[in-house]
């Protein structure tokens, strides 16, 4: 159950991103916490920011407190994480998708006709196309879980997830 939303102000805001930097696990967690208790989409651009830091741990904690906050203006950076060098990172940034529903799924439908090149963005896709289709999507997900399963998912996997696409808006348009 979230607690509810709290206000910020910027100071506030910017403080708490920088501890999401410090060597102390328990200070990250606290401000962590506290970023997703906050009220607005301040607290969300701000993580999505921090998803390309250079430190592989901030950008665990931004994108496990995307995954907590489920904004939907935060499922672009999100997928852009996808193919982040740290698999830690790739793993929570796909748990924050699914939790995002239909708007993550199209987000990275729409990343998979880009980037099915990179082996690290199609595993992570993988697994959130997996979870998304035991909610409802296991008939539009189906045919690009078996191009990324194929010989060449660079290859089968773009046009497999532009036809969901197409299927997930015209199901929108009903």
């Amino acid at each position: 159950m979230k607690s509810l939303p709290i206000a910020c102000n910027a100071n506030r805001l910017r403080e708490l991103i920088e501890q999401l930097a410090d060597e102390n696990p328990v200070t990250r967690k606290s401000a962590r916490d506290e970023l997703v208790r906050l009220d607005g989409h301040e607290a969300t651009r701000a993580l999505v920011a921090e998803l390309i830091d250079p430190q592989a741990h901030v950008r665990w904690e931004a994108a496990k407190a995307l995954a907590a906050i489920a904004d939907p203006i935060a499922a672009h950076g999100l997928t852009h994480a996808l193919d982040d060098d740290n698999r830690d990172v790739r793993w929570v940034a796909a748990e924050g998708l699914i939790v995002l529903g239909k708007t993550g799924l199209m987000t990275l439908l729409s990343g998979l006709t880009k980037r099915a090149q990179s082996t690290a963005f199609c595993q992570s896709a993988h697994h959130v196309l997996r979870e998304m289709s035991s909610l409802g999507y296991a008939d539009v997900v189906a045919p690009v879980l078996g191009a990324l399963a194929g010989p060449e998912p660079g290859v089968g996997a773009p046009p497999a997830a532009y036809c969901a696409l197409v299927v997930l808006k015209q199901r929108a348009n009903r």
